[in-house]
């Protein structure tokens, strides 16, 4: 019963993946831990199972074997529409950023690109080479330090020489305030934008019993005013800063977006400038951390807020999209600039840790608004270095 027992197990983890019971709270959190993976790299785990079925004792007897074997062909077919159904998230994407920025929104282009196509589609990449976590070209100078605490350090990611004058990402990990690290989710986004000119930064801040509000959205404001006064020693332009949260690193970005000149938040720093020319959320918590209204995005909307990208998993377990969308709506309101809310199709929390498919369609969709927002205003030819 061997080969029963073991196919019925990761049919178990297929059924949950396509159709999660548990949707929020506790259960949600546990769905999540038990499917994300399942969801990202499911033929990766094809080849996983095949491994493990070939390696398991036969069962004995006539039922048991065909048991086996339907067990088995369905958690192979199960894996395969996982995969599959992956690429969903790339026609959403374009759908609903040509809904909110209008069809002619792909003015800035890559090189590699003719005007108004879409990227390559990342799907080989995305199946075979999941655990990617470099690219050609791009450097990796880690852990420097951008202010006085231990946890104030970056990596800084960076490709080949250029005349121009870089703009500046800087990504915010998740971990809900108390775990987590730089360079953990965003990886495909940092290397993917570093290899096309951009200056990345992938900044840890404060966390457990020192992460407590306003601590690190305090570290994020300081991230951005230290790169910003470094800008020109790392060949960066400082006008083109741009902020990018996974999890509880959204709700970061948006309020470090949402906050640029509260001197309360800049104990040290208070006449820096920390103003941002842009925001994406990827699976992003933006509720209320405390009673403080600085600890609550929705609370913070203002009429000159920069552009939003949210981008949120429809099954996500951990943070339901539900309050992600409601925030988003709030944000959105009072706004000059476009604040878009896509909700990806079966798409769960965490879907940048791998570098998936669904994952290097999500970076593809953020570097093009990205790039549309620094040109929002009308062409104009990159700064130069002087």
């Amino acid at each position: 019963m061997g080969m029963v027992v073991t196919a019925a197990i990761w049919l178990l983890f297929v059924m949950v993946t396509l159709w999660p019971p548990f949707r929020r709270g506790p259960f949600g959190a546990v769905v999540f831990v038990l499917t994300m993976t399942v969801n990202e790299i499911p033929v990766v785990l094809l080849a996983v199972f095949g491994v493990t079925i070939a390696v398991t004792d036969r069962p004995v007897g006539v039922p048991a074997t065909v048991a086996a074997v339907i067990l088995a062909g369905v958690t192979s077919i199960g894996l395969i529409w996982l995969q599959v159904r992956a690429h969903t998230a790339r026609a959403m994407l374009e759908a609903v950023l040509v809904k909110e920025l209008g069809t002619n929104w792909r003015t800035v282009q890559r090189s590699d690109q003719a005007p108004g196509q879409l990227p390559a589609v990342p799907w080989l990449r995305g199946i075979f080479l999941p655990f990617q976590r470099r690219t050609r070209g791009v450097g990796r100078v880690r852990n420097l330090t951008y202010g006085p605490d231990r946890a104030h350090r970056v990596d800084l990611y960076r490709g080949p020489s250029t005349d121009n004058l870089r703009p500046v990402l800087v990504h915010l990990h998740g971990g809900g305030f108390v775990q987590g690290g730089k360079s953990r989710e965003g990886v495909t986004l940092l290397n993917q934008l570093a290899a096309h000119g951009w200056l990345c930064l992938s900044a840890s801040y404060r966390l457990g019993a020192a992460g407590e509000h306003p601590n690190p959205l305090v570290d994020t404001k300081r991230v951005i005013a230290w790169i910003r006064a470094n800008a020109r020693e790392y060949g960066a332009d400082p006008s083109q800063i741009f902020v990018v949260g996974s999890s509880a690193g959204g709700h970061l970005a948006v309020s470090a977006a949402l906050t640029a000149g509260h001197t309360e938040l800049q104990p040290g720093f208070e006449a820096d400038d920390t103003s941002v020319a842009g925001v994406v959320v990827l699976y992003g918590y933006l509720g209320a951390r405390t009673a403080t209204r600085s600890s609550s995005p929705a609370l913070l909307a203002r009429p000159d807020a920069p552009p939003m990208l949210i981008i949120h998993g429809a099954n996500d377990t951990m943070v339901p999209p539900n309050s992600t969308r409601a925030v988003a709506a709030t944000l959105r309101s009072p706004s000059h600039c476009p604040v878009v809310f896509i909700e990806l199709p079966h798409s769960q929390h965490s879907f940048d840790f791998f570098a998936s498919v669904r994952a290097r369609s999500v970076a593809d969709a953020a570097e093009a608004f990205l790039n549309w927002a620094r040109t929002r205003d009308g062409d104009r030819a990159p700064d130069q270095v002087s």
